[in-house]
């Protein structure tokens, strides 16, 4: 088979790391995609910041600091351009595009793409749309949304529609504020025994006053006792302990942010069967179905219509649930890594299997 090679200067993890702590987009999505185009039989190395050298899952990983390959089937690099160079004779380039794509037409970053010209692997139909015309172009282009766990996929619906219990599931800088000022003038008044459950990455200590340490900054100043004890601000969760929680929420809450290039969360929350009421905002209109699965508007007013809505009726919430659970499961990582060998392996390795076919464990 093939030999991959990929290499990621976003954050200090290996393969390991999956299981051990909660982890950003980026590392889960090159995680995952390494291991399974491992379980497909390929030669799968991860250049990252990690401590040395380590074997994880049929992956060698291996510190960016350490000496590359000269060459490799497939070179892969994730959406540094700085990174393009890493391998330098591989014999087919890529660049995994898990960030906007309107940063590579960044004066500092363009000419490495017309130098390199790596073939682009996006994420989204939105970032296709606004590729910019002045970098290097691949005919047809390649969107390969994100692959999701089989733990998330393929649930039965509930039983009973859950508490009016809202999520939050992004970084808190990416609108955070703004959505609570909405909660708190639109939604709360209208729903006063909902909550909204705020689930993130950060660095607050355990136990520490949420609004002590960010009023005025991702949270509103000025918000009543009453919106402060709706707001709850989870510790960073593991991943299965976040889908536990998207499970058990009755909507999901996003006005969106221009550094989403692909929002895994709401992908992961539909596939689980949560309503969601999204802005429409860079790619969030693609991971909902408006008026099927959730709802996709702009305006502060009918965005808190539909978020009340979802909280407060059990038949709206039910068909919204049991169609999110029919028509928005999207594809297992398996799948994904099954696309990726075909889209850029087929002309180079023999592959006879459908990319549906995950292979023996």
């Amino acid at each position: 088979m093939a030999s991959i090679v990929f290499a990621d200067s976003t954050k200090h993890y290996d393969g390991r790391d999956l299981e051990r702590r909660p982890l950003g987009g980026t590392e889960t999505s090159v995680i995952r995609c390494a291991q399974e185009l491992a379980r497909r039989g390929h030669q799968v190395t991860v250049f990252s910041n990690c401590d040395g050298p380590v074997e994880h899952e049929g992956v060698c990983w291996r510190p960016l600091s350490g000496t590359p390959p000269r060459t490799c089937d497939l070179y892969i690099a994730c959406h540094q351009v700085n990174l393009l160079s890493f391998v330098r004779q591989p014999k087919r380039r890529a660049i995994w595009v898990l960030s906007p794509v309107r940063q590579l037409r960044h004066y500092k970053k363009i000419w490495r793409m017309w130098r390199y010209r790596p073939i682009p692997i996006l994420t989204a139909l939105y970032e296709a749309e606004v590729y910019s015309p002045l970098l290097p172009r691949w005919q047809p282009q390649i969107v390969l949304p994100h692959g999701l766990p089989d733990y998330v996929r393929g649930h039965e619906p509930l039983a009973n529609p859950p508490p009016p219990r809202a999520i939050f599931a992004s970084n808190p800088t990416r609108n955070l504020r703004r959505l609570v000022e909405i909660w708190a003038r639109s939604i709360l008044p209208r729903v006063p025994n909902a909550t909204l459950e705020v689930y993130a990455i950060h660095n607050l200590p355990a136990g520490a006053d949420v609004w002590k340490h960010w009023e005025g900054g991702v949270l509103p100043e000025g918000m009543s006792e009453a919106v402060k004890n709706s707001v709850n601000v989870h510790p960073s969760a593991q991943h299965r302990d976040l889908i536990t929680a998207m499970r058990g929420s009755r909507t999901m809450l996003y006005l969106g942010h221009k550094a989403e290039s692909f929002c895994v969360a709401a992908a992961e929350a539909q596939a689980l069967g949560v309503p969601a009421v999204f802005a429409p905002v860079t790619v969030l209109p693609e991971r909902v179905i408006d008026g099927v699965t959730g709802f996709v508007r702009a305006d502060e007013t009918e965005f808190a219509d539909r978020a009340v809505a979802l909280l407060t009726d059990d038949e709206l919430w039910r068909r919204q649930h049991e169609a999110a659970l029919q028509y928005q499961q999207g594809i297992s990582w398996s799948e994904h890594a099954g696309r990726l060998e075909a889209a850029l392996l087929s002309d180079m390795i023999p592959i006879d299997r459908s990319v549906l076919a995950p292979p023996p464990r």
